[in-house]
């Protein structure tokens, strides 16, 4: 037991002797500071004081203090202090900075890392990105005093975590494949958050959710809910095909091969719930009706005219302008997907019989107006799944038509089309 207990006095005795202590390299910044940057390499840490004046000291193992002394640490220009990348000490290096944390505003280059016992944003801030991360940074801030509004961005892969946030206005967090995490909030108002995510090369914006704390017999509870109106519109398009929307009788002028079908639009949504979400806007649906006939134009509609004139192609086309509805059921959020059921109702602008023939070599298509030929109103309905892990590709759906393609004043059989569709 006695050799025991001295071997491992040995070993205490010969770490204390290769233990190095810790120095301060210290200086003294005596002006205001507005403005603050940070870059990477270096372990910030920020205490604030009710100082005028600034105390900022690289924390280092004994053996670096010569090295420590003649490194360029930070670089101050006017009211922005800047602490340069670490380059010529350890990695990680602890950097601390004592005085009056009350910034305008705070940016974090790449891999940059710092964390604030105290952070006041003051009612005058002039820049709307009072904190911005770049890609892969982090800063933990123990306590934030809100005011008015101001933006935190978070770049790729970069986190904020907060514990406690406090004071009145509106903090506005955008999160770019990013992570925003808080412990307790106290605001006197709401915090926004904006979320985008990339599953590919593009980023996709979520809803956002607004954080409302209440008091609740004396104690604060936060509350989430998703923001009514999204305020941005998207885009839609989509790309598909109709089958089966022949008449009985083959010979039927309005016999075709399948119908080509083109939509684009804009669109904005409305969530009411973690699963749901309802979208709305303008959409514009043309369509292109390859004619197995050759056919003619006459005050009756369309007459069949195979075997009658030089070999011609023709087609239909229409367009219609109208106001989509669709309703989203959205699945676990690792899958980035949804099931969606939708509808559309359209008003006719234009309808045309295109022809290609010898009169001008099979070059183009020449053109009649013809609307007449096709119901004024269009409804269709749709079944989709939607997905954001196939590249530009959105989902796939599934629809049909509700109301006949033609105008009775041409025929009174009521085509049913089945139809395949890309989103995008």
């Amino acid at each position: 037991m006695k050799r025991i207990t001295l071997l491992l006095m040995l070993l205490c005795l010969t770490a204390l002797g290769f233990a190095q202590e810790e120095v301060a390299i210290e200086q003294t910044i005596s002006q205001p500071i507005s403005y603050l940057n940070i870059d990477a390499g270096w372990d910030v840490r920020l205490m604030h004081r009710d100082t005028d004046t600034y105390r900022l000291a690289v924390i280092i193992p004994e053996r670096f203090a010569g090295i420590a002394a003649e490194a360029q640490v930070c670089n101050l220009s006017g009211d922005t202090l800047t602490i340069l990348e670490n380059m010529m000490l350890p990695q990680g290096t602890i950097i601390e900075l004592e005085g009056n944390l009350n910034f305008k505003a705070i940016t974090l280059f790449r891999e940059a890392k710092a964390s604030f016992d105290h952070l006041s944003v003051p009612q005058d801030v002039e820049t709307k990105d009072y904190l911005y991360l770049m890609r892969k940074s982090e800063a933990n801030i123990n306590q934030l005093i809100s005011g008015g509004e101001f933006l935190i961005h978070l770049s790729d892969e970069s986190k904020v975590s907060i514990d406690t946030i406090q004071g009145s206005g509106k903090p506005i967090i955008e999160l770019y494949n990013a992570d925003f995490q808080y412990g307790t909030s106290l605001l006197d108002g709401e915090i926004l958050v904006k979320e985008y995510k990339s599953p590919t090369w593009f980023y996709e914006k979520k809803n956002p959710k607004v954080i409302k704390t209440e008091i609740v017999d004396g104690q604060p509870v936060t509350k989430e809910c998703y923001k009514t109106w999204s305020q941005d519109l998207a885009f839609n398009a989509g790309i598909g095909f109709r089958k089966y929307q022949n008449p009985v009788d083959f010979n039927s002028p309005f016999t075709n091969n399948g119908v080509l079908t083109v939509s684009w639009g804009m669109l904005t949504s409305f969530r009411f719930g973690d699963r749901w979400t309802l979208s709305t806007g303008l959409r514009y649906n043309f369509n292109r009706y390859y004619m197995v006939h050759q056919l003619k134009l006459n005050e009756n509609g369309l007459e069949t005219i195979d075997g009658q004139t030089p070999i011609q192609q023709n087609q239909l086309t229409n367009g219609y302008l109208g106001i989509p509805v669709e309703l989203y059921f959205h699945f676990a959020e690792p899958l980035k997907s949804s099931l969606s059921l939708d509808a559309f109702f359209g008003r006719r602008l234009h309808g045309t019989l295109d022809t290609r023939s010898h009169e001008n070599n099979y070059k183009g298509w020449t053109g009649e107006n013809a609307p007449l030929l096709f119901n004024p109103w269009k409804l269709e309905v749709g079944l989709s799944i939607n997905t954001g892990l196939i590249g530009f590709v959105h989902g796939f759906r599934v629809y049909t038509n509700l109301l006949p393609e033609y105008n009775k004043a041409v025929t009174t059989e009521k085509f049913r089309s089945i139809g395949v569709e890309i989103k995008f």
